[in-house]
């Protein structure tokens, strides 16, 4: 399907295909609602139908657009018309990662780590809102012209605290198999420490210029993924700093519980790392790996000839001491009866009937225990149900202290709960922002999640003076979120489109949106015209139209026979060309060079009647045009001679003076035409 100049949404004009991917394209799109450019990613027509490609697709938008990050890419719509799904991104009209090292090789250790930071960080930003991106290559990786890394391209990202958003194809284990962890290529279990192992697949390969683990077959590496070391990189490009081949080295380990457990860590050290490059030493991993399989015993295992502590006296004891004097006891038990006289029986059995009497009264008294405490459980049991049962009117809790909340609806047996925690410019450090359920609602749940302030954000404001309007508006607004109030003055000194002054000084820290005031040069202010076609005109029509239109005109001429003479046969800008008023243009008009056959009256030039002399000199100048005069005929006659002839050659018109014997005795002038 032809994309070029469509329009989606009512409001998203295609301009230009800029990108293609296994499964979308992607396309520069102006948005006519907010006049700015995006980029926009269709699925292709291919997979449409398909529900599993277009809830990835839709899981793609779900997981970028929950992330605001001046390291990932940011996500402004998302849509489905006529069939078509797209997602409404931010255009970044940059390299990829993946390009830069293909023109630049192996990079700088320091230039490494600080592009590595800002992959870390936005990965770090992502694991916290639970989405694992399982994708990390250079080919998801922008850089723009100030080496800023953006992370892009959630397509088949992971949302850790959602049953079943792991998305695959069919099945198969989804991503770029180079840059696999060894989980991911098993079909394993994937999470944070996965992403880490692909980024640092990413850092070897920009330490290196080359991939650890290649082979003919995806297959093949997979299986070198999860077999086989890394060459440490050191050994590859001995330039690489001591710090950072420890650092890829522990990020690229098997195992996950001695690889980096977050991308927080692995920010740690890379901020050591550049402080210490050659010094850094990572911290050691535990004898025994967190989460590694150990074989613990059972009791069945003990042999029964082993010692047994004795519990009361520590002592140790055999198990059979235990059976052999129980046997003893039963012996002597049965000697004893034989030799029971008949007074003992008697005894015994008053003994036993006071015995069965007092085991009756017991018995009793146990049981009207037993019935109070079971009495008193399923009191409290059907009192405690009762109280979960009871409805409560949701407390407001907005604008109070969380600490002050919790402490006192804990008494309450009403459980306040941290969401999450946001800047607001309305609420100050600690303040409930919302709630959840909101107030005056009832509820038998005994919850209430709440957002809670950061207090307000405060950023740094750069400088952006001398810098053109589009980078300073990706630097202001689309990072550092301010309202640009945007101001245009003509200066002919500054070019247009290029920032001349700002209000607020660079250093200054203000509120996130914050309005700023941008004072843009607009040039010289001088409005541009659309250059009409002068072509067939006579010269004086030709310069009357461009002249109202308030450009400059040149004349020059030309000589073809083939057009007409005195027409205009060419012009120095195209017809439709836009150029600035007080732009000089130039038309070159047709002259065709015409000749004059000139007479001259030798009598009347001598007063009508011959001069006593042998010859008298006849000379004429003439200006051709408007031209200088110059010489076109000189000749020494006979005086009696009644005239004489010449040719002249010109345009339009010419100017002749007459001498006679270098006087000038007349001037007239003659035309071409």
């Amino acid at each position: 399907m032809n994309m070029i100049g469509k329009m989606l949404g009512n409001r998203y004009e295609i301009l230009e295909k800029i990108g293609e991917g296994g499964m979308a394209e992607v396309y520069k799109a102006k948005c006519h609602l907010l006049n700015r450019y995006v980029a926009i990613k269709i699925l292709k027509s291919e997979y449409s139908k398909d529900e599993t490609f277009v809830k990835r697709f839709r899981a793609e938008a779900q997981s970028a657009a929950s992330l605001t990050h001046a390291n990932i890419v940011s996500v402004y719509d998302v849509g489905s018309e006529d069939g078509i799904n797209y997602i409404v991104m931010e255009l970044l009209e940059s390299k990829t990662l993946k390009d830069y090292i293909e023109e630049h090789g192996a990079m700088e250790s320091e230039l490494v780590l600080k592009i590595s930071a800002q992959i870390a960080s936005a990965l770090e930003a992502a694991h916290k809102a639970h989405i694992i991106h399982r994708d990390i290559k250079p080919q998801n990786i922008v850089l723009n012209k100030n080496m800023v890394a953006k992370v892009t391209d959630f397509g088949i990202a992971k949302i850790t605290n959602v049953p079943s958003s792991t998305i695959t194809s069919f099945g198969s284990t989804m991503g770029s198999v180079h840059y696999f962890s060894p989980e991911h290529a098993k079909g394993g279990y994937t999470d944070e420490k996965s992403d880490i192992y692909s980024l640092g697949i990413v850092m070897y390969e920009m330490a290196t210029g080359k991939l650890p683990f290649d082979a003919d077959s995806a297959v093949s590496v997979a299986l070198k993924q999860i077999q086989e070391e890394p060459i440490p990189p050191i050994e590859v490009n001995p330039k690489v700093s001591q710090a950072l081949n420890q650092i890829i080295l522990k990020a690229l380990q098997k195992s996950t519980a001695i690889r980096y457990q977050n991308a927080t860590e692995l920010l740690v050290d890379i901020s050591q790392a550049l402080l210490r490059p050659n010094s850094l030493i990572l911290r050691p991993a535990s004898s025994v790996e967190a989460g590694a399989t150990q074989v613990i015993p059972t009791l069945n295992n003990i042999d029964s000839e082993e010692k047994v502590p004795n519990i009361r006296t520590r002592e140790p004891r055999r198990a059979n001491v235990i059976s052999s004097s129980r046997n003893s006891s039963m012996e002597n038990d049965v000697e004893e009866d034989s030799n029971d006289s008949e007074e003992n029986k008697k005894k015994k059995n008053n003994k036993n009937d006071k015995k069965k009497k007092i085991i009756i009264i017991c018995s009793i008294v146990a049981a009207v225990i037993i019935a109070t405490i079971i009495g008193v459980v399923i009191y409290k049991n059907n009192k405690q149900k009762q109280e979960e049962n009871r409805e409560i009117e949701v407390p407001n809790l907005i604008g109070r202290t969380f600490d002050e909340v919790v402490e006192e609806y804990s008494k309450q047996g009403i459980e306040i709960i941290k969401d999450k925690v946001e800047y607001s410019s309305e609420q100050p450090e600690g303040a409930i922002i919302s709630q959840d359920p909101e107030k005056g609602t009832k509820t038998k749940d005994k919850k209430i999640k709440v957002v809670v302030s950061k207090g307000e954000k405060m950023v740094e404001v750069p400088d952006v003076t001398g810098k053109d309007i589009k980078v300073a508006t990706y630097e202001l607004q689309d990072t550092l979120g301010f309202v640009i109030q945007r101001e245009d003055v003509v200066n002919e000194k500054v070019a247009e489109g290029i920032i001349i002054s700002q209000d607020i000084k660079k250093g200054e820290q203000v509120p996130y949106g914050s309005t700023i005031k941008l004072q843009v040069s607009k040039g010289d202010g001088k409005e541009t015209v659309s250059v009409p076609s002068v072509i067939g005109k006579s010269e004086a029509d030709a310069k009357s139209a461009l002249e109202a239109l308030g450009l400059a005109v040149n004349v020059k001429y030309s000589e073809d026979k083939t057009k007409s003479n005195g027409v205009v046969i060419a012009q120095s800008y195209p017809q439709n060309q836009t150029l600035k008023q007080g732009t000089l243009i130039e038309i070159t008009v047709n002259k065709i060079l015409l000749t004059k056959t000139v007479s001259i009256d030798l009598l009347e030039l001598q007063g009508g009647t011959p001069m006593e002399a042998k010859t008298i000199n006849i000379r004429v100048s003439a200006s051709v045009d408007g031209g200088a005069y110059n010489n076109v005929y000189e000749e020494n006659l006979d005086p009696s001679k009644k005239s004489t002839s010449f040719e002249i050659h010109g345009y339009n018109n010419a100017t002749l003076k007459v001498y006679l014997n270098n006087k000038q005795v007349k001037e007239f002038t003659v035309s071409f035409n």
